[in-house]
């Protein structure tokens, strides 16, 4: 046997040796360890298959280590953890270990703004600018010069509403997606992502209200800093601060006590370590600073800038409780967290005649249609994911939640590694 085909073997076994046991014995705050998998129509050696892709993963340098939990009416049949959170320590990899989310984020604080909605404190058709001033006579790029970052402008047509945050119909970008935004926000101070600087949400969101959009409001799904503008919105209305207020109405009532902007320190040591994946099949551990990110924001530096829209850490089973929560109707651990009104409204077709490539988008939730669908999914699923690779879903056919979290930014298997675990996940529901 060559030194190639020892080290992959001894990869193999090295995997094969740290999967962590599925389905903690206990409730789980609502979610329960499933105690007989051929009641569910389940096998075991279908779940198998997930364990094997996962392994392989690691083996081809795809990431360090992963987790992964999925759940069929409530009842957990897989919940593991695959490799290493911190790969040249060998720490290994547990389903406690801490994410940065990103964007998955942006379900939970657009939850968050429903209960406002609900307690008469906000209305999807408010203007932004009724709590935000500066988001009052909205401009929007018509030209623009990258040599000097010039630009000329139009007005906006219609004000941009709560309702247009939550849906990305506000005409705001990101600048990593839009490079004429890239340009202005860097000149102005205004970050894509959460950092660790001493900045403010309510600052950053009041200067970018004096800045053009980049598209006409309601003219396209147009994914941007939405949520981010949206959390200030939130703390406007509510008087609290952002963290505190997701706290109060979300995570603690959903038993969420891993899930943070900030990473208490007695936590820090289970954030997983952030990757990047290389075009030479290589898998380096990504520097603190990368690109002007700072990979340790969760645990260091300043902790007061709370971004609605990349903000938060959790691991996969926090994250199943909120997933659980949206397939209950709203109802969780015998809790009503939101109406079953407010998550009908979350789980339907916002943007009208609009789409999400072939999908649709409702508050906080892409949904799939029946010309979007892939991976054996089925029509009406929820999902989104997180730039860090992180990814859920929601299948009310199925009744079933999937929750997969790895830390790699950039990741050039991303796509291939979530389509295969959907499809596992799906065949081995229906056989």
């Amino acid at each position: 046997m060559n030194l190639k085909k020892t080290n992959k073997f001894l990869a193999l076994a090295l995997v094969s040796a740290l999967l962590l046991s599925a389905c903690s014995e206990k409730a789980n705050n609502g979610l329960v360890a499933a105690t007989n998998l051929k009641k569910l129509s389940v096998e075991v050696k279908n779940l198998d298959r997930i364990d094997s892709l996962l392994a392989s993963g690691l083996v081809n340098n795809w990431m360090a280590g992963a987790t992964a939990l999925v759940a069929v009416n409530g009842k957990v049949i897989y919940d593991k953890g695959f490799g290493f959170r911190d790969r040249e320590t060998k720490a290994l990899m547990r389903p406690i270990e801490e994410f940065r989310i990103a964007s998955m984020t942006k379900p939970i604080v657009t939850a968050a703004a429903m209960k406002l909605v609900e307690d008469g404190k906000l209305n999807l058709s408010d203007p932004v600018s009724k709590y935000i001033p500066s988001f009052a006579n909205m401009k929007v790029l018509a030209s623009f010069d990258a040599k000097d970052t010039t630009y000329t402008t139009v007005d906006a047509k219609t004000p941009i509403t709560i309702k247009n945050l939550m849906t990305h119909t506000s005409g705001i970008g990101y600048g990593f997606s839009d490079p004429r935004l890239a340009l202005i926000y860097k000149k102005n101070g205004i970050p894509d992502l959460a950092v660790a600087d001493s900045v403010f949400i309510k600052d950053k969101m009041s200067k970018l209200g004096t800045l053009p959009l980049g598209v006409q409001p309601n003219s396209s799904f147009y994914y941007g800093l939405s949520i981010d503008v949206l959390g200030e919105v939130i703390q406007a209305a509510s008087g609290k601060n952002l963290d505190d207020y997701v706290n109060e109405v979300i995570l603690k009532p959903l038993g969420m006590m891993d899930t943070y902007f900030f990473i208490p320190a007695e936590k820090a040591n289970r954030l997983a370590v952030m990757y990047k994946e290389t075009g030479t099949g290589r898998l380096e551990r990504l520097p603190i600073m990368s690109q002007g990110y700072n990979v340790n924001y969760p645990i260091s530096g300043a902790k007061t800038y709370f971004s609605g829209g990349s903000g938060l850490s959790s691991t996969v089973e926090d994250y199943a409780k909120f997933c659980q929560m949206i397939l209950n109707d709203g109802s969780f651990g015998g809790k009503q967290i939101l109406t079953a009104a407010s998550v009908k409204e979350m789980t339907t077709n916002q943007i009208g005649s609009l789409s999400v490539g072939k999908n649709k988008f409702g508050l906080g939730f892409e949904i799939a249609t029946e010309q979007g669908l892939r991976n054996g999914s089925k029509v009406g699923k929820l999902s989104w994911g997180g730039a860090f690779n992180t990814m859920f879903w929601i299948d009310p056919q199925r009744r079933s939640i999937a929750v997969l979290m790895t830390q790699v930014y950039p990741s050039v298997h991303q796509k291939e590694l979530y389509s295969q675990f959907e499809q596992l996940i799906n065949d081995a529901l229906d056989r």
